[in-house]
């Protein structure tokens, strides 16, 4: 059996680019999580995480930008 889906509805697809070294950070990050046991594993989830970090850097929260979407 494979890993439940972790992609909520409504969520919209994105393709972005990386080198690969910048590729190489992503699954050192996700080996670790692994290694620890945590749950958000997956390079979908890593992504997630690392930008509401940015969002949060910039001063956007996310009670803030959900109030933005209504």
């Amino acid at each position: 059996m494979g890993r439940k889906q972790t992609i909520p509805d409504g969520a919209e697809g994105s393709s972005i680019y990386l080198m690969p070294e910048e590729f190489l950070v992503l699954r050192a990050i996700q080996a670790k999580r692994k290694k620890k046991g945590k749950p958000r594993t997956s390079l979908n989830e890593i992504w997630i995480d690392a930008l509401w970090r940015l969002a949060e850097d910039e001063g956007f929260t996310r009670k803030k930008l959900e109030a933005f979407l209504g």
